[in-house]
């Protein structure tokens, strides 16, 4: 992967359309655990914050005297400002910091690299402008000039790190982010840092772009068309007599919405009660989930979670099972915290708090002593039609295979293919954006021959194989050993850059596409609807890079970006599933093999203990 691809790396959705096929998913459910535990309910709106110590300044040069030029002041105080400049092309600008007395900084040791994404230093000891205040100002605010040059009408970006001291939060105050209806993203500073002014630029799925602007905390816009909204979030405040500025990227996807979820209808048989809600008039598949309770000694208790994936037909279904091993009374049975997801963002199309559902004189079976693996999926057989399923990549033959599973837009297999053994696959669909949902039918559509197997994911190849072992029946659910889906590198909470990746994008004309899966929300709303049982044969391992106790990175651009310890594309912290194994964190290992420390899918070592360990 290009450092181009790694920059823009994370973004989404690009399907194809080939003949009608059915679909062959599972009737998902967990125990009342994963209830009380809060694993499949959705996160509070507080926890999906973009969190910001930097700014991305937008650079339009203007015409005066023969010369495109810019300027812009930079305040400093006690600690040094890196400054990474981004122009659209390479070689597009000349520049100049200038002091408060008037006097150019010393550049002779900094030249222009080959990339457009930043001003690399002949040393590689930075590879970034860095700018030291005078020793007998530091305790004041110091005001330098950086001034930008061109003969011709080059635009970017520069981003500017301030340090950690003041942090801009920004928060979605809309849960459902649906077409023509309201999206409101609320801001604040922290550390005495008054918040003044908020200015959003935001960028529609078809490219247009418009501007809001408020005087309070909060900024709304009314998304006109579907899709995702790139939307750029400046703060600007003051600290004492000092100005702040800090800029926060969010990915949001406005959804169609959804018919309402109504009052469902019930029909038991011998095993099970089907809950039928209203058909959907709209051909697109959805993810319905809801929990089931009912009352115990006169007290409210959690029966079941139960999911599925649904196409126009809406219909979720509880094993009888459930209920006798809860001792509840069927006629007290509800529905609570009913969900409808769209099946490729997984924004909530809809969400209904409760709805009453008592069966009078229900037959029950004997009560088991703890859920079986039936109880969990349901049985093979349930499908369900689709039209738009990926092209199909490689084929792979009959086999007990492991499947090595690259990320999002990848040119090449990223695993060293030599430190594994035995019967390989090789997935390869290489330059695409895919959901994670579209992702996970392109493994099933390349698994398809196989008789089993496990699999080995870098990135976002570890949340579709997760992904597609919680939803479809597969070769996943027949493999022998001991682990079944491995992962490197995965951003499981989300990254950063899924937001900031997709504004570079647009500007820079790279990536593959927007992805609000790997957003902070997209991934918390998708991890609320994976119980523990599919997250336990989960084996995950996070790197970052060695910290050598100075200024250390993966990569200079996404440092500044993210939260050490980072990959370079993700956050140790993001990279944690609750609920599954945690395999270990480890130094000097970065997310792709162009950056500074080597790939973390070389390392020769996690990659022989993955093969010896993997389900196949």
């Amino acid at each position: 992967m290009s450092i181009k691809a790694t920059i823009a790396a994370l973004l989404v959705v690009t399907t194809s359309t080939i003949a009608q096929q059915q679909l062959p998913i599972k009737q998902v459910a967990a125990p009342p655990s994963d209830i009380l535990n809060g694993r499949v309910q959705l996160p509070e709106l507080s926890q999906l914050a973009e969190r910001s110590t930097s700014a991305l300044i937008p650079v339009e040069l203007t015409f005066n005297q023969g010369i495109w030029s810019w300027s812009t002041p930079i305040n400093l105080t006690d600690r040094p400002a890196r400054i990474v400049l981004l122009p659209e092309s390479p070689n597009a600008w000349s520049h100049q910091l200038i002091t408060p007395q008037s006097r150019l900084i010393d550049q002779s040791r900094i030249e222009q690299g080959t990339s457009p994404l930043a001003w690399i230093n002949q040393d590689r000891s930075f590879e970034h402008l860095t700018v030291q205040p005078n020793q007998q100002t530091a305790q004041q605010s110091t005001t330098y000039t950086l001034s930008i040059t061109s003969d011709h009408q080059a635009s970017g970006y520069i981003l500017l790190d301030h340090g950690p001291e003041v942090q801009l939060t920004s928060q979605p105050t809309t849960r459902s982010t649906l077409q023509n209806h309201p999206i409101s993203i609320k801001s604040s500073f922290n550390n005495n840092t008054t918040l003044t002014n908020l200015q959003a630029e935001i960028r529609s799925p078809s490219g247009f772009i418009f501007n809001e602007q408020s005087n309070t905390d909060t900024i709304t816009f009314v998304p006109q068309e579907a899709g995702p909204y790139t939307v750029r979030i400046m703060a600007l405040g003051t600290q004492g007599q000092q100005p702040i500025v800090r800029t926060t990227q969010h990915l949001i996807d406005a959804a169609p919405e959804a018919m309402p979820l109504e009052l469902p209808t019930l029909v038991a048989d011998d095993s099970a009660i089907r809950f039928q809600f209203t058909q959907e008039n709209a051909d697109r598949h959805a993810i319905l989930a809801a929990e089931v309770w009912g009352m115990h000694d006169d007290q409210p208790v959690p029966v079941a979670w139960i999911s599925s994936i649904v196409d126009n037909t809406r219909a979720l279904t509880l094993d009888k099972r459930w209920i006798s091993q809860a001792q509840i009374d069927p006629s007290t049975i509800e529905l609570r915290n009913i969900r409808l997801h769209d099946i490729d963002t997984f924004v909530p199309l809809e969400i209904v708090d409760r709805i009453q559902t008592p069966i009078a004189n229900l037959a029950l079976p004997e009560s088991t002593t703890a859920p079986n693996e039936s109880m969990l999926t349901g049985s093979p057989g349930p499908t369900i039609t689709s039209q738009h399923l990926p092209t199909a990549g490689v084929t792979n033959g009959p086999g007990h295979r492991l499947m090595l599973v690259h990320g999002y837009c990848t040119d090449a297999t990223p695993f060293t293919i030599s430190h594994f053994s035995g019967d390989l696959a090789l997935f390869e669909d290489f330059q695409q954006s895919r959901s994670h949902n579209t992702f996970a039918l392109e493994m099933l559509n390349q698994a398809a021959p196989m008789k089993s197997f496990g699999v080995v994911g870098h990135s976002q190849g570890g949340m579709a194989a997760l992904h597609l072992y919680t939803y479809y029946w597969s070769g996943l659910d027949w493999a022998r050993g001991n682990r079944l889906i491995q992962s490197v590198g995965a951003p499981y909470q989300g990254t950063a850059l899924a937001g900031n990746a997709a504004i570079l994008g647009d500007i820079f004309g790279f990536g593959c596409g927007e992805n609000p899966d790997m957003t902070y929300t997209g991934a918390a709303n998708w991890l609320s609807l994976i119980p523990t049982w599919a997250r336990d044969d989960v084996y995950y391992y996070t790197t970052s890079f060695e910290d050598n106790f100075g200024f250390d990175y993966c990569n200079i651009i996404t440092d500044i970006l993210l939260s050490d310890p980072d990959d370079g594309v993700i956050e140790r912290s993001a990279g944690q599933l609750p609920g599954a194994n945690n395999m270990g964190h480890l130094e000097g290992w970065c997310h792709t093999a162009d950056m500074r420390d080597p790939g973390q899918c070389t390392d020769q070592s996690r990659n022989t203990i993955m093969n010896q360990e993997a389900k196949r």
